[in-house]
């Protein structure tokens, strides 16, 4: 019996592939962001943001609106020109340097107007898992959060939110399309 059961135990695990390794370049790759060795998937550029520090979509009350949309048209136009779009590698939430002035920029922004709350929106493109996707645009918007509280904005007025791929940018199956929908957008709202 015993032999019978270890034999099922064994054909069980190579039908389902365990001890398999991901590859790498795959496009579905494992859930949540985790490496084979369990690390968060990146390359640790200073940021030590994990999902849960802030619940997604933590800022009750608040109404968010794309920035050229909010109701004062001076601080719309300000804000569109300031809350510009950042972008990601591809299976990353590293801010890369050339992307540190549009925090930069945000965070002068949010300093200015105090009554304002800012939301780190996390987007994906298409290619991995819906529930990895969520991660990765979580851990994305978790790092500009966590940017832009480091450059002196307080973390209450920050909150965060991941769409994963639901929401692309740019339609299509191109790396072009694919870079367009790696990113994080801003929006804007009344502190209450």
């Amino acid at each position: 019996m015993l032999r019978v059961l270890l034999a099922a135990l064994v054909i069980s695990m190579v039908l389902t592939g365990c001890g398999k390794k991901e590859d790498p370049n795959a496009t579905e790759i494992n859930p949540w962001g985790l490496s084979d060795d369990g690390a968060i998937l990146g390359s640790g550029s200073g940021s030590d943001y994990m999902p849960g520090d802030m619940p997604l979509g933590g800022l009750s009350g608040v109404n968010f609106t794309d920035p050229s949309q909010y109701h004062d048209p001076a601080i719309a136009a300000e804000a569109a020109a300031t809350l510009r779009t950042l972008y990601f590698k591809y299976n990353s939430y590293d801010i890369q340097s050339a992307e540190e002035a549009i925090l930069q920029g945000a965070a002068a922004f949010m300093k200015k107007y105090p009554k304002l709350a800012l939301r780190c929106e996390g987007h994906c493109d298409e290619r991995g898992t819906e529930e990895y996707n969520m991660a990765l645009g979580s851990h994305r918007a978790g790092a500009g959060r966590e940017y832009i509280i480091n450059l002196g904005v307080p973390s209450e007025r920050i909150d965060m939110i991941s769409y994963g791929e639901s929401l692309p940018a740019v339609q299509g199956h191109t790396e072009e399309a694919y870079a367009k929908n790696r990113r994080v957008e801003f929006k804007i709202g009344d502190m209450r």
